[in-house]
């Protein structure tokens, strides 16, 4: 992944978020928006890092951040999401 193909930082929240909850309705619940901007989110994020789901997104976010020497959760303000 380049630099030019990096998640926004809504799409980092949101891919953290739907992780934390399991779903998009808890991450939907947590972020204060609806479910469809969940889903658009994360579209979103598949197609721009090149993956299918959130799973592969989280281990290609994870592996680029520790390739640069990110912590991860680094791009988002929010590190926890609270439900």
């Amino acid at each position: 992944m380049t630099a030019a193909v990096r998640p926004t930082r809504r799409q980092h929240e949101v891919l953290r978020a739907y992780i934390q909850t399991g779903s998009a309705a808890g991450a939907a619940h947590a972020l204060g928006i609806s479910e469809t901007t969940v889903r658009q989110h994360l579209s979103g994020l598949y197609r721009r890092i090149g993956c299918v789901n959130a799973a592969q997104a989280a281990y290609l976010l994870g592996k680029a951040e520790a390739s640069r020497g990110d912590p991860i959760g680094r791009p988002g303000a929010r590190t926890e999401v609270t439900t």
